[in-house]
């Protein structure tokens, strides 16, 4: 018997199941919806924010190897906010359950609206209109929602926009979170919640359900509104309330 308590022959097993399956993913698509960390890249406004800072502490030339330091606050770039943000949780970044960090996705496409009304909300209507067409939103998938905002990510003012930027209204989040019951929600904007929204409530509730909120996505046109999943890798911060993520996804190679 090997050491764990199973037989060579089931470990065998397990680890052919598990190259199965790591063959597999090999003939998806893999996108990141990750934006790079650098000194340019918006930031939120508040008090003890501030860009990405990052400096080298070795030069190669100078001393055999290369290495820098870097410095940001939790929630900049593609980053998860966890439960612990809003409200008075135990779930911290680190504590959040891996299984939700691999999951099925779901994504709303509010790019017309948002073209002409920088402040529009993903809406139950919205909600209702993608479940007519794709039937109902999958238990404890992760739902996306895409407003094209991340084309403005190389212009940190425009981005910001004066803190106006789509985002998600409280009983969309409600309807995903409580009813559908997905394991989080993201935005290709700063937050998802309206600049303008007075005292978060996309966040608090969200928050308070236990899921958790992805922030600042890439990539997401290039996502199917359903037939791709998700791997979210947040930095396990001790006590964290977030923190940065690379944030992959896994879908369908495009048919020539």
């Amino acid at each position: 018997m090997a050491k764990s308590g199973l037989s060579a022959e089931l470990l065998v097993t397990l680890q052919a199941g598990a190259l199965d399956v790591f063959a597999g993913l090999t003939g998806l698509r893999l996108i990141d919806l990750s934006h790079p960390l650098e000194s340019r890249i918006p930031y939120w406004p508040g008090a003890g924010y501030g860009p990405f800072r990052y400096a080298q502490i070795n030069l190669l030339e100078r001393d055999g190897k290369a290495a820098g330091v870097f410095e940001m606050p939790e929630h900049m770039g593609t980053h998860v906010d966890a439960p612990n943000h809003f409200v008075a949780s135990p779930v911290s970044v680190e504590r959040l359950q891996l299984e939700t960090l691999i999951r099925p996705a779901v994504v709303f496409d509010i790019t017309e609206r948002a073209a002409s009304d920088p402040g529009t909300l993903l809406e139950v209507s919205d909600v209702d209109a993608w479940e007519h067409r794709w039937g109902t939103v999958p238990r404890r998938s992760v739902a996306l929602v895409r407003s094209g905002w991340a084309e403005r990510w190389g212009d940190p003012e425009a981005f910001r926009n004066s803190m106006q930027f789509p985002a998600i209204s409280e009983g969309a989040a409600r309807c995903l979170v409580m009813e559908r019951g997905v394991v989080g929600i993201g935005v290709d904007t700063l937050s998802a919640d309206n600049g303008e929204a007075h005292d978060s409530p996309c966040h608090r509730l969200v928050h308070g359900a236990g899921a958790y909120i992805l922030e600042n996505l890439a990539n997401l046109e290039q996502l199917p509104a359903l037939g791709a999943f998700v791997m979210i890798a947040p930095l396990p911060i001790a006590g964290g309330t977030g923190a940065p993520a690379r944030v992959l996804a896994f879908c369908e190679r495009e048919v020539a």
